[in-house]
């Protein structure tokens, strides 16, 4: 009985440092305690009982680790900061915009750098993105109205 109340002791343990830690590392070893509680529970002895637990932990690190944290890799979803929500915007000029430039897009003002001919008061512009803290625009090509 005292090495069941051992293994579940185990368990939790390893269960609550996963929790805080949130690495995923320690929960497969409360597999092993786990499984080493059923070889307690079938009057096995301790010395079986911890390479049952050492086993069943270390076949289910080698398997359950890569795994989890390849399926919380692929679920993280990165905010974009503000200056990013900005990408594919359509603007008109203000002002004539030659090489480079301070404007004030949405009530803050930036410095743009035009990647392409010059943009005249009245032309749409789009941003195309970012270097540092430079938004780099480019004019937008007029469609032939002619069409």
């Amino acid at each position: 009985m005292g090495s069941i109340v051992f293994w579940i002791i185990i368990a939790v343990a390893a269960f609550v440092m996963d929790i805080f830690t949130s690495s995923f590392l320690f929960v497969w070893f409360s597999i092993g305690a786990i499984a080493s509680i059923f070889a307690a529970g079938l009057k096995v002895s301790f010395l079986f009982q911890v390479i049952i637990f050492l086993v069943i932990g270390i076949i289910s690190i080698s398997i359950g680790y890569p795994w989890i944290r390849k399926k919380y890799k692929n679920s993280e979803h990165r905010i974009p900061l503000m200056e990013e929500t900005y990408i594919g915007k359509i603007i008109t000029a203000e002002e004539n915009i030659y090489q480079k430039a301070t404007l004030k897009i949405n009530g803050i003002y930036w410095t743009v750098i035009n990647e392409g001919e010059t943009i005249h008061m009245g032309e749409k512009f789009s941003i195309t993105s970012i270097n540092g803290t430079k938004f780099k625009i480019k004019k937008l090509k007029e469609e032939n109205k002619n069409a």
